[in-house]
């Protein structure tokens, strides 16, 4: 009991320290996108956004591997094997490399073929599109070469220095975007160009770190057969889910190109800042918990992985439901204020939809992790990757029949990306580590609903009597007070409520 208590102590104090990185980043981040936005206009803010993704496209690799090598360096950990560790550090290093080769040349044909015939850009930035290309290529290689290093420091728990670098990260991307603006070249082209060189500053900042504080990270070129095998079949499993799940988000994106032009790819570049200052949120949560999670069942602690899924859960949801709730009714002023007035057309509707798609991302986020910790992941991945070639096919019918791009992702996103995939993870838990469903549907799930069911009411009174500023004023208060008290009597149990009480308390001695 002894060790959960310091284990605990460990995840509240990695969270703390991830939540003064997400504040950070999050506020950095949106006023960079604000200041891109205005700085490259709407027409090249939305040419970047379908240019990156179709390096994005080759992301798979890099989430793939990222997430093979986070759980081996983990399990090496929680087994003690240090020896194992660092082999495993220097074959991820090794198969990292070969994979961006590969890469490179996939991107150097296909995706200049494919930027030049298949995608519409406006007259005279085509030459500029091929330059951002370019260094977009460069930015994805550096970044998928530094994985194995934050992988590193995900698994040894340094979370606060993923906290610091994660801030400096976003303040030389602040830089960048300030250097743009007093620039008179191709802003375009120089944005793109700095890019790639805060991307290799990270990667080295990283390596160094790595380099003075584990043993275990010192690289040199190395490919252990056994371990090879073990990763790269992990990986090709994980590829496939990954390649699905990357097509999906991309092929959305070349059929908002082809079908409506850059100013909707720019609506949607707006979104998808606003999701990733979201998932960043609630990521920060959940990554203080997979390191636990991972060794927990290294070292055969089932009860102790049901637990922590059980309340990354719950906990996740209740972090998530509230600001999701305020930004949704009231996502038309933040924009405005957010980007001066000066937001694309159905930027709001995206935004909207893409939210809700996060609460229930948020409960289910728990569970890949502790899927991929067993490392039986060939079935999951073949389901999951399958769920989201469904959405890819349903979006692609929608979009022929001329249904309105965002209403594709409550009608798809939201039931083959959120719900069933949630239905997948939970049977594939209680198959893998005997997770009992029932209890997670009686002690998370059920609670969840009844705190939704009960504030949708009072979103709907805010939302349809007040409006613009008004509606700001009345929703926070109003919704923040009534989901206090509602997540307090409804969504936690009372051995929860006990705990959050001794913890506010200690807080407000130290105080």
């Amino acid at each position: 009991m002894s060790n959960y208590s310091s284990e605990n102590k460990r995840i509240a104090k990695n969270t703390l320290a991830l939540y003064a990185r997400t504040i950070i980043v999050m506020l950095v981040s949106l006023y960079v996108s604000r200041a891109l936005l205005e700085r490259l206009g709407v027409n090249d803010f939305g040419v970047y956004s379908v240019v990156g993704s179709i390096v994005i496209l080759f992301s798979f690799l890099d989430n793939a591997l990222t997430q093979s090598s986070q759980r081996f360096l983990t399990v090496s950990l929680g087994e003690g094997d240090l020896d194992k560790m660092k082999r495993v550090f220097n074959t991820a290093i090794s198969i990292q490399i070969i994979m961006v080769v590969i890469a490179i040349v996939l991107l150097e044909t296909v995706g200049i073929w494919f930027l030049n015939n298949r995608l519409s850009f406006p007259e005279g930035r085509v030459e500029a599109a091929n330059f951002a290309f370019q260094f977009s290529i460069l930015t994805f290689c550096l970044n998928f070469l530094r994985a194995p290093y934050i992988a590193s420091v995900v698994a040894y728990e340094r979370l606060d220095f993923f906290a610091y670098a994660s801030i400096v990260d976003a303040m030389l991307k602040l830089g960048i975007v300030f250097a743009i603006g007093a620039t008179e070249e191709d802003r375009l082209i120089t944005y793109a160009g700095l890019l790639s060189l805060e991307s290799f500053t990270m990667l080295m900042v990283y390596k160094i770190f790595c380099n003075h504080s584990f043993t275990t990270c010192r690289y040199s070129w190395l490919l252990d057969r056994t371990i090879f095998t073990k990763m790269f079949t992990f990986s090709g499993w994980t590829l496939f889910g990954g390649f699905s799940n990357v097509a999906t988000q991309n092929g959305f994106l070349f059929m908002l190109n082809m079908f409506c032009g850059v100013v909707a790819n720019a609506a949607m570049g707006i979104a998808n800042q606003v999701l990733t200052a979201i998932e960043t949120f609630i990521g920060s949560f959940q990554t203080s918990f997979q390191p636990q999670i991972v060794k927990s069942y290294a070292q055969g602690e089932i009860d102790r992985v049901n637990s922590l899924l059980n309340s990354t859960s719950k906990f996740s949801f209740a972090l998530m439901f509230l600001p999701a709730c305020l930004l949704i009714i009231n996502i038309e002023l933040a924009l405005k204020i957010w980007l001066n007035n000066n937001v694309p057309d159905d930027a709001g509707h995206f935004c909207q939809m893409l939210i809700a798609c996060c609460v229930i991302d948020a409960i289910t986020g728990p569970f890949n992790c502790a899927i991929m910790a067993t490392g039986k992941i060939s079935k999951y991945q073949l389901s999951i990757g399958g769920s989201f070639l469904l959405d890819l096919a349903i979006s692609y019918v929608l979009f022929k029949i001329g249904i309105k791009p965002y209403y594709w992702i409550l009608l798809s996103r939201f039931m083959t990306r959120g719900v069933l995939n949630g239905f997948i993870g939970l049977r594939f838990l209680r198959t893998l580590i005997g997770f009992d469903v029932k209890v997670y549907l009686r002690r998370t799930i059920m609670p969840i609903l009844s705190l939704i069911v009960i504030m949708i009411p009072f979103l709907y009174i805010v939302y349809t009597n007040f409006e613009g500023t008004k509606l700001l004023l009345v929703s926070v208060p109003v919704i923040a007070v009534t989901y206090l008290f509602a997540c307090y009597y409804i969504l936690f149990s009372v051995s929860e409520r006990e705990y959050i009480l001794s913890f506010v308390k200690k807080f407000m001695n130290r105080g």
